[in-house]
């Protein structure tokens, strides 16, 4: 790995999370390099291949411009295009070292987004976008590449962002963009993550990403992020344990791995209301033993705070029957997923998590039956106390 692909597959690890991201992953079965980096999120799958190749500045700037885009660009796509047919006959990402990484998702419901990473070019360049010949590319350079990882850093906030970004350009619309690819990324901001319809020419100043940025509520919207990053870090000790093969509890890579990736699939502002809620919860967890908690994806969540010597099978096992019960108790709800740790203690050096996962699409008699006598036998949420907050993803001013 160079220091190009090494840079990005570190902001790559920073956003979408080190369960989900590999680096240099090889072809099977023949074992040379698929591509530079690839993630896998479940249905999502990037593909991302880096070049960097230095664009000269004496000579014949046309002869060089069109040198460095084969280098750069035309090469990199050429992988990419490469990297999604051999996927095709794979089931697991296949590691550096050869060794099986994550399961692929299935054929029918994968996603792929290609992406190709220009380094080079020193921003003197507007770089090409579209479909190549076998499917839409995502051509960034420097300052993209670190801007978008950096501001969409979760998984779905990126691939939301590509998917809307390759619809709109798809629509038939003109777009003269006089500024760079982050200048784009604002305008999908600043419209509340869409871009303008009913239009047929669209244009785009080289100045939108610097007056977003400036604004005082993406200046609040940060310092209120700063919260969500806890929901990062229980997401990374879970899936560090998982790969070290230290959980104590644990179903093996693939049903950890799907639980895990439900609270990976939340977005920045999803993540930033439930580690505000987790981190109330437990600063109350002296007084209440559990409490629900349902994202605005709809995902409903459990938390449990038990005594440190609780034992902790018998904690996996309470919190596997309220995260039924929280199934049953939301209709609209497909999957429960259920977070338990111990009560705070200022003496206790650290803690452990114990994680439940469940997914049922449907709520059957015998289902309900099953649930009444949970809640009649042990008393799980039988009168919760329901409150309702709101949050902005870009918080008004104080007092305002």
């Amino acid at each position: 790995m160079n220091v190009s692909e090494e840079l990005v597959y570190k902001l790559c690890r920073k956003s979408f999370l080190s369960l989900w991201s590999y680096a240099n992953p090889r072809q099977a079965p023949s074992g040379k390099e698929l591509c530079d980096v690839i993630v896998v999120c479940e249905p999502d799958i990037l593909i991302i291949s880096v070049k960097h190749s230095r664009l000269p500045k004496n000579g014949i700037r046309c002869t060089n411009v069109e040198r460095w885009k084969r280098r750069a660009i035309d090469a990199s796509v050429a992988q990419l295009y490469g990297a999604e047919r051999s996927l095709k006959t794979c089931t697991h990402v296949v590691k550096s070292d050869g060794s099986l990484g994550i399961a692929l998702p299935s054929l029918d419901t994968r996603r792929v987004h290609r992406i190709a990473i220009a380094l080079g070019s020193e921003g003197s360049l507007g770089m090409p976008y579209g479909d190549f010949g076998k499917g839409f590319v995502h051509v960034l350079d420097e300052s993209a590449t670190d801007i978008l990882l950096n501001e969409l850093d979760t998984i779905t906030d990126f691939v939301d962002y590509l998917a809307a970004k390759e619809r709109y350009l798809r629509s038939g619309v003109r777009l003269l963009c006089e500024g760079a690819e982050e200048d784009l990324l604002a305008v999908y901001l600043h419209r509340g993550r869409a871009f303008p319809t009913n239009c047929d020419i669209a244009v785009i100043s080289n100045d939108v990403w610097g007056e977003f940025k400036a604004k005082p509520e993406y200046k609040r919207k940060l310092a209120a992020d700063r919260e969500s990053y806890t929901w990062d870090k229980i997401i990374e000790i879970f899936g560090r344990d998982l790969l070290q093969d230290r959980l104590e509890f644990s179903p093996g890579l693939t049903g950890t791995e799907r639980a895990i990736r439900t609270m990976a699939r939340e977005n920045r502002f999803s993540r930033r209301v439930l580690s505000g809620l987790l981190v109330e919860f437990l600063r109350d967890s002296t007084k209440v033993r559990a409490r629900k908690a349902t994202s605005p994806s709809g995902v409903v969540y459990v938390f449990l705070a038990t005594p440190q010597s609780y034992p902790r099978k018998i904690r996996v096992a309470e919190l596997g029957n309220r995260c039924f019960v929280a199934r049953g108790q939301a209709p609209n709800a497909t999957r429960v997923v259920g977070l338990a740790t111990e009560r705070y203690n200022p003496a206790s050096s650290g803690r452990s998590f114990d994680l439940v996962h469940l997914h049922k699409p449907n709520w059957t008699t015998r289902d309900q039956q099953r649930m009444d006598e949970i809640q009649r036998e042990l008393g799980y949420f039988v009168s919760p106390r329901i409150t309702h907050d709101h949050m902005d993803e870009y918080p008004v001013e104080s007092g305002a």
